[in-house]
């Protein structure tokens, strides 16, 4: 028995030492003629005709479930958010807490998405308040949800949210 196993693991560990030889010709009617060598690799080159650009339109961005308004300070516990983010939209509130906040923002490199902001103008004064840091148009419906908020502008940490 043991002469056995060892025979069929030689055999499987020769089998593609022993398949790996020249390919077996099970019929061959004389009139067959060899593929001229091919190169390694074939550079084909096909006309694009079809227009593949897209244009999206990020704004307006409405968060119908957020608005403006106080919220209280509270633990979280999100360890997976690798920096923090902000939310905050085109309103004077979030314009005063940006300028006021601006500093600590760019110190825990904080991405910005504003939630309601209707024009590029008013997306452009967000980020010229936030000191050149990125803001992106995103509605915030969602994550509002998942974090049970209401109101903005909001800082949310991987420990904390907080206004």
């Amino acid at each position: 028995m043991p002469n056995r196993s060892i025979a069929l693991c030689l055999l499987i560990l020769l089998l593609p030492v022993l398949s790996a030889g020249a390919p077996v010709i099970i019929y061959d009617s004389g009139r067959t003629t060899p593929l001229p060598d091919q190169p390694d690799t074939v550079q084909v080159q096909t006309p694009v005709t079809a227009d593949f650009s897209v244009h999206l339109e990020p704004l307006p961005v409405t968060s119908p479930t957020l608005s403006p308004g106080k919220v209280e300070a509270r633990s979280l516990d999100r360890r997976y958010l690798e920096r923090p983010v902000f939310m905050v939209g085109a309103d004077g509130l979030s314009l005063r807490w940006l300028a006021v906040h601006q500093a600590r923002l760019k110190q825990h490199q904080a991405i910005g998405i504003a939630v309601n902001v209707d024009t590029a103008e008013h997306l452009q004064q967000l980020q010229q308040a936030a000191g050149g840091l990125v803001i992106y148009p995103l509605a915030g419906d969602a994550l509002a949800e998942q974090l049970d908020l209401t109101h903005y502008p909001v800082l949310i940490s991987p420990t904390r949210i907080e206004q």
